[in-house]
């Protein structure tokens, strides 16, 4: 795992821009099987926040949206 995470470069294109390679402390490759599985894991807690009946979390791979709804914003 530690292999997978680690000492891995990347660049940053975008239209005609092109950067230098640099390096990245911690990641997985985009569309690595594993980076989704890491992700739910990694995500649970934030998952399992809501508790009250007023409030919704929900998840997909690694889209979430946390719902709460009350009368006033201190709610």
């Amino acid at each position: 795992m530690e292999r997978l995470l680690t000492n891995r470069r990347t660049k940053i294109r975008f239209d005609d821009y092109e950067s230098e390679w640099f390096d990245m402390e911690n990641s997985i490759g985009q569309g690595d099987p594993l980076s989704m599985i890491l992700y739910i894991i990694y995500s649970l807690d934030l998952v399992e926040m809501a508790k009250d009946k007023n409030e919704l979390t929900l998840a997909f791979i690694d889209d979430t949206a946390l719902i709460a709804i009350g009368k006033m914003f201190k709610e």
